[in-house]
């Protein structure tokens, strides 16, 4: 099964990307994000659960998250007042508080060379290294986020509701059948559904139902044809609504693939926001947020996993 492409090799993606014909960049010119007032910051939270990294993800507004966006003197600011040796944030997973992390050291500490490098980029988006300070288990590698600030979570202790692999396979095969992906497709694929506690419609909670394929990695052939389903569903009165979904299928270099990473309320409104992985063969990965509004769950933004700012719009 696919590992993130978050925490995949970089000189992987670098490799695959330069392999893929690019879209023309954006020509829009955005206002650069001011830190002088120290925002709350976002940052995902990957790798070996002994040696995690933090990568910048979004700022954190009271009406909810905005991008970020930095020149060269931006991302060195950011790198000298967020992740400064000793500094505490702490860190989330599923819409709850699961711990903390310590910056072990920045980017560009003085005494020593930088966290990291790309071959053949002059700039890139700085990263720190961390320590999870947690009574929680987790596995070899993480997949969290961070802010700078605490984000009071929503407390829900009423019990999940029991078996939702059987009430997500029956909504998967509708969607499935209405976008004419076929049971053919989905049958080498791996089957997952999850309850989500996140405040979202009338039971405040979301079904999450899921076909991937198991190569769907970097590393995947990227041969034949393939699918991939995402949906999500609220019970609104014992009666489900599907408030989002993603099929598609064919030939296996040209589908999108996307999967949930991570939940948390993020901007304060006792709702969560969605944090979705969407990739495509030999293509560099994109962060994606989803927001609750109108029984629907939309996409509010992107963040490319290009960590090279040479080649950022």
């Amino acid at each position: 099964m696919r590992r993130s492409a978050i925490i995949a090799s970089i000189l992987l993606l670098l490799s695959a990307c330069d392999k893929q014909e690019q879209p023309p960049r954006s020509t829009e010119v955005r206002e650069l994000t001011d830190l002088s007032g120290s925002p709350t910051l976002l940052f995902t939270v990957f790798g070996p659960v002994e040696t995690p990294k933090l990568a910048p993800l979004a700022v954190v507004r009271s009406g909810g998250l905005e991008p970020l966006v930095l020149d060269e003197a931006g991302w060195q600011q950011l790198d000298a007042q967020y992740f400064a040796a000793g500094m505490t944030y702490p860190v989330y997973r599923n819409g709850a508080e699961v711990g903390n992390i310590r910056i072990v050291r920045g980017m560009w500490p003085a005494d020593s060379a930088p966290l990291y490098e790309v071959p053949g980029c002059a700039r890139v988006v700085p990263h720190a290294l961390g320590s999870l300070e947690s009574t929680r288990q987790f596995e070899e590698t993480v997949e969290l986020l961070a802010a700078t600030s605490p984000l009071p979570q929503p407390t829900d202790t009423r019990p999940l509701p029991a078996n939702p692999e059987a009430q997500g396979l029956t909504l998967a095969s509708a969607v499935a059948a209405a976008a004419g992906v076929g049971p053919e497709d989905l049958s080498s694929l791996d089957y997952h559904a999850r309850w989500l506690r996140t405040g979202a419609g009338f039971s405040k909670r979301t079904l999450l139902a899921s076909y991937i394929d198991p190569s769907a990695g970097d590393l995947g052939p990227g041969a034949g044809n393939t699918a991939v389903l995402v949906l999500l569903a609220e019970d609104s009165a014992g009666t489900f609504q599907t408030s989002y979904q993603h099929a598609r299928s064919g030939e296996a270099r040209s589908v999108e693939f996307r999967r949930l990473v991570n939940y948390a309320d993020l901007s304060g409104d006792g709702v969560a926001e969605l944090v979705m992985e969407t990739w495509r063969y030999a293509g560099i990965p994109e962060l994606v947020v989803m927001r609750y509004g109108n029984g629907r769950w939309t996409q509010s933004f992107g963040v490319s996993q290009e960590w090279c700012t040479d080649r950022l719009r």
